[in-house]
């Protein structure tokens, strides 16, 4: 069974109590095999499988400890667990409220956004300073999405605070491509989490537990889906020293601050 092939300081991290429980754990020390052991004791405990969440940055990751957990459980059960990344997972949600949801890939929003910016004619326009290009502006804008709770005026002067004259013309941009993608059932990427989120706020889907891998990747937006979903349980598995998508938004607050956030964690 995956418990028995732990040792001890993973079979305790992956027999703790439903919490908040926060497991650090460096390259080559199993935690693949812990949050599969999680799992399994999660199911020997009686807790439904299709209430469990798992979380990975890669589908790839998901696939693979799923399949470790079918050489010990039934296919019928372990199909039932909840799995891929913040992406996929919202992507099916969403496409059972939304049938005619389009997801669309960053090349072509890109395109639609230098469209709405084009319109603008800078050119013509008297200004204190040159305008950031179209394809800068959607890069910020997607940025902003994954790093900021704010508005995107705010955020973005306080990078560029010299850009404040045109940030009026920004923010007519942002807003215009957000009413064309939902005019033409267009969502991005983030638009996936940051539905999901605000579906959310009135809606629950009540997970007994969900388990989030490589948690030092996650960022701001990732963390308030996470805590949308209000789980019963929360187990999350990470390290400091291996994050990799900082260029993506990764916040690694939100693993250094794992214990503030939640005073009643306990962390491996």
């Amino acid at each position: 069974m995956p418990l028995s092939a732990l040792n001890s300081e993973q079979l305790s991290a992956a027999t703790a109590p439903l919490g908040h429980n926060l497991i650090i754990a460096s390259a080559g020390t199993g935690k693949t095999s812990t949050i599969v052991g999680r799992i399994a004791h999660l199911l020997h405990s009686g807790v439904e499988p299709s209430s469990i969440l798992l979380l990975t940055f890669t589908n790839k990751a998901a696939g693979e400890m799923i399949a470790r957990l079918e050489r010990f459980f039934s296919k019928k059960i372990v199909s039932k667990i909840v799995s891929g990344t913040f992406h996929a997972v919202s992507y099916r949600w969403l496409k059972e409220i939304h049938p005619d949801l389009v997801l669309k890939q960053p090349s072509e929003l890109k395109t639609l956004f230098r469209s709405i910016y084009e319109k603008r004619n800078f050119e013509r326009m008297n200004l204190p300073l040159a305008p950031f290009s179209a394809t800068y502006l959607y890069e910020q804008y997607s940025l902003y999405q994954n790093s900021s709770l704010e508005g995107f005026d705010v955020w973005f002067l306080e990078k560029y605070g010299d850009h404040e004259p045109v940030m009026d013309i920004y923010m007519d941009i942002s807003e215009e491509f957000e009413r064309e993608k939902v005019d033409y059932g267009f969502a991005s990427f983030n638009d996936l989490l940051l539905r999901m989120k605000n579906h959310l706020k009135e809606n629950t889907i009540p997970f007994k537990e969900v388990l989030v891998d490589e948690y030092q990747d996650t960022n701001t937006l990732q963390s308030a889906l996470i805590d949308a979903l209000k789980p019963e349980s929360l187990f999350c598995v990470g390290d400091y020293d291996q994050s990799i998508y900082a260029f993506n938004g990764a916040n690694i607050e939100n693993i250094a601050t794992y214990s503030t956030r939640y005073p009643d964690a306990t962390v491996f």
